[in-house]
C-alpha cells in the first residue's frame, strides 16, 4: 500500500488517509475517540499572565535554557499546571499529570546568569478553560 492511503477493510479499496467512509461501498472508517479532556477543553491563547488567577488552568512550554558546547539544554518547565498565584517575575502553580508538584513558571524578562550561563527567558503559555455547555 502507498503511504498516504487506507485500505477499506469491506471491499479492499485503497482510499485517502482522512476519509470517513469508502467512496466505493461506503463503509464508515472508525477513528479513535477523543479524549474527555480535549472534546470539553477550549485553548485561549494571547493571555496577559498577569490577569490569571488561583485556580485558571495552563499549558507551559519554553522557558529558561542552558547551551553547552552548542547544545540547546532546555530548563524550563513544560505541560499544565494550575496556578495558585503570581508575583513580580512569574507564576506560582501546581503542576498536573507528570508534570506534578510545586513551581515558579519565569516570566520576568531576558537574563543570561553570569555565573551559570543559563538564559532565563519568559516561557509560553495558553489558558485552557472549559468549554460551556448549552442545553437548549
Amino acid at each position: 500500500m502507498p503511504k498516504g492511503k487506507k485500505t477499506c477493510p469491506k471491499c479492499s479499496h485503497e482510499t485517502g488517509p482522512r476519509a470517513y467512509c469508502c467512496p466505493k461501498c461506503n463503509y464508515v472508517f472508525v477513528f479513535k475517540p477523543k479524549s474527555k479532556e480535549a472534546k470539553n477543553t477550549k485553548i485561549i491563547q494571547n493571555v496577559n499572565w498577569r490577569e490569571l488567577v488561583k485556580g485558571d488552568r495552563i499549558k507551559v512550554t519554553g522557558g529558561p535554557y542552558f547551551v553547552s558546547k552548542g547544545e540547546f539544554i532546555p530548563m524550563g518547565y513544560r505541560g499544565r499546571f494550575v496556578v495558585e498565584g503570581l508575583d513580580k517575575n512569574g507564576i506560582l502553580a501546581w503542576g498536573i499529570d507528570k508534570s506534578a508538584g510545586f513551581c515558579h513558571i519565569y516570566m520576568g524578562g531576558d537574563i543570561q546568569n553570569p555565573e551559570t550561563g543559563v538564559w532565563k527567558i519568559k516561557h509560553k503559555l495558553i489558558k485552557l478553560k472549559q468549554k460551556e455547555v448549552v442545553n437548549d
